[in-house]
């Protein structure tokens, strides 16, 4: 029986939520990146929330290695375009400038093909001031390496029984998110530590391990996402620019969605803000 999703229903969300599942079985109809192929995942999970696609992802087709450490296929440095944890660190910090061995980095640059990426990993990406603070970033990032064979990513009215969700993605514009937050504290009377906002966190890496990591919590917290500018640029066409992930793991969202009776979101003050 498909789920019926409460909280979006009565929260006005404009897009069904996104259920990730970790499984051994592949989904029919699916979307897919081709082997090899780098790609951001934040536009198939766009496609997947905007239009109720599936999309399914492996350790050969998940497009890039920051998407691996973010949907919990490991840390597969050498996969990524500066080939290791050190030359990873740099890209994301100040890119050659910082790098322990500048031949070594730009024989590395020289050998990317594509003009774009040459660039970037040259420049850097600027996300964090130094390739210390990247390292310490990497030892904040939760580590999962799951032993399934594909991560999915599909509506959550989708979902059939037995099937692990390891958490679900709300896309919310800010009315939406402040309805969102209240609930996930609803029960709790937390105020200051309810909610974790992902800053820094590439836009999969916050609804997939940082969410993760919150399943096994007693009190399991919400992770705002989508803060991450290069995810925000390749959804933007599809999604807007108005919008963020809020993401829970399976137990929250259930506790939540129990909550929704009797809650403010039934009220007129909400009604007329929605």
């Amino acid at each position: 029986m498909p789920i019926e999703c409460k909280i979006a229903r009565m929260a006005g969300l404009s897009t069904e939520p996104v259920a990730i599942v970790w499984t051994d079985e592949k989904p029919a109809g699916t979307i897919e990146l081709k082997p090899g192929l780098w790609n951001c995942v934040m536009r198939l999970y766009a496609k997947v929330a905007d239009e109720g696609r599936i999309a399914v992802f492996s350790r050969e087709t998940v497009g890039c290695a920051g998407a691996a450490m973010g949907l919990g296929f490991g840390r597969p440095f050498e996969e990524h375009i500066a080939r290791t944890e050190e030359g990873f660190c740099c890209f994301l910090s100040n890119g050659i400038d910082a790098a322990a061995s500048r031949e070594e980095y730009a024989a590395i640059a020289e050998r990317v093909p594509d003009l774009h990426h040459k660039k970037m990993l040259r420049d850097g990406e600027r996300l964090m001031k130094n390739p210390a603070v990247v390292r310490r970033f990497l030892e904040n990032l939760p580590l999962y390496d799951v032993k399934e064979k594909y991560i999915v990513m599909k509506p959550l009215s989708s979902i059939q029984e037995g099937e692990m969700v390891r958490s679900v993605v709300f896309l919310a514009d800010a009315d939406q998110i402040s309805a969102l937050s209240i609930l996930a504290n609803y029960h709790t009377g937390r105020i200051r530590d309810g909610i974790i906002v992902a800053a820094g966190a590439a836009g999969c890496q916050a609804m997939g391990v940082c969410t993760y990591a919150e399943s096994g919590s007693e009190t399991p917290r919400a992770v705002i996402g989508l803060t991450d500018i290069m995810a925000r640029e390749a959804v933007r066409k599809q999604l807007g620019k108005d919008k963020l992930t809020f993401s829970v793991p399976f137990s929250l969202y259930r506790e939540m969605e129990a909550n929704v009776h009797g809650s403010f979101l039934e009220k007129d003050e909400w009604k007329e803000l929605s």
